[in-house]
């Protein structure tokens, strides 16, 4: 069963569905506007008082710079696959409006 009152499980449980939602969701995205999806990755992270938190990092080779987006997916706020197309999504709209393509060799990451 869950340790989880929502009924979404635990941190890995959810982790585990996010990851596969987000990747196949975040390729989707890349294959759409021409980018390629370079990691999708979820960490623990030091959270408030003792709380578990989780947050996912891509990094997304898009118009020629690469771009790193960071959010927090536990503890939850939705079910992990809408979590994961949310984060989609927003992805997607800051790729489409922060970043410009760069003439010359400015090899910064864009932190989305």
């Amino acid at each position: 069963m869950t340790d989880d009152p929502a009924g979404w499980g635990g941190p890995q449980e959810y982790t585990d569905v996010f990851l596969r939602s987000a990747r196949r969701a975040v390729q989707d995205l890349c294959e759409r506007r021409g980018g390629e999806l370079e990691s999708l990755t979820c960490e623990v992270v030091p959270g408030a008082a003792g709380d578990v938190v989780v947050a996912a990092t891509t990094v997304v080779l898009f118009r020629g710079r690469r771009c790193v987006f960071r959010r927090g997916i536990w503890p939850p706020s939705h079910p992990a696959t809408t979590r994961a197309a949310i984060y989609a999504s927003v992805l997607e709209e800051r790729l489409m409006t922060r970043v410009v393509a760069q003439l010359g060799d400015d090899a910064s990451p864009v932190d989305l």
